[in-house]
């Protein structure tokens, strides 16, 4: 097993968190909820194909609605990426260095993530309350929805940063892998 690997928690085993179990239940919401809006992402550029050509009615906002589910979809996505460990790091330059560099480089990145996404969703709640009145301007969608995605997705990486902090601190595998993101060991499957 890769220290990649190994720095990887399945959502079934014994060594998860209290955190994680609570966290369990946000997470699978938030992956449904990713999967529907890039489902409604993928969709719309088709039902606009189909209204105008066949139709002969365009649908009118189609393009501010795609940048609503764009939005929707990076920030809903987020926390995931980031409770899994699939954002871009330098896993095998860090696996590379002496244990304790290592235990200090991971300690700073999940404070500097914890800060960064809670300053960021923080920043989202000061813009969302001044712009609770404004509207966009064809499918007059309200702001605060678009903020809300942002807020939500970034407060919950902040958590997930936090997470990992914690984890990091008690010695435990960072990341939370699901069981369909789990490659089976192909030694695991044979018979003994």
């Amino acid at each position: 097993m890769t220290d990649t690997a190994s720095s990887h928690l399945l959502a079934d085993r014994t060594d998860e968190t209290r955190a994680d179990r609570i966290l369990a239940p946000v997470r699978w919401v938030f992956r449904r909820l990713a999967l529907v809006l890039l489902a409604v992402l993928v969709a719309m550029p088709a039902i606009q194909v189909v209204l105008r050509e066949i139709v002969r009615q365009p649908f009118i906002g189609a393009e501010e609605l795609a940048r609503f589910m764009l939005i929707c979809v990076v920030f809903v996505t987020l926390p995931t990426v980031v409770s899994s460990g699939a954002s871009v790091r330098m896993e095998e330059v860090l696996g590379a260095m002496p244990k304790a560099v290592q235990a200090v480089l991971r300690f700073l990145i999940a404070l500097t993530g914890t800060l960064a996404f809670g300053t960021a969703a923080l920043s989202v709640a000061v813009a969302t309350i001044r712009n609770l009145n404004n509207a966009t301007p064809t499918l007059q969608i309200p702001y605060w929805v678009f903020f809300s995605a942002a807020f939500l997705g970034l407060t919950l990486a902040a958590i997930e940063c936090a997470v990992q902090l914690a984890k990091g601190l008690m010695g435990r595998p960072l990341y939370v892998l699901t069981r369909e993101e789990h490659e089976p060991d192909p030694l695991e499957e044979l018979p003994t």
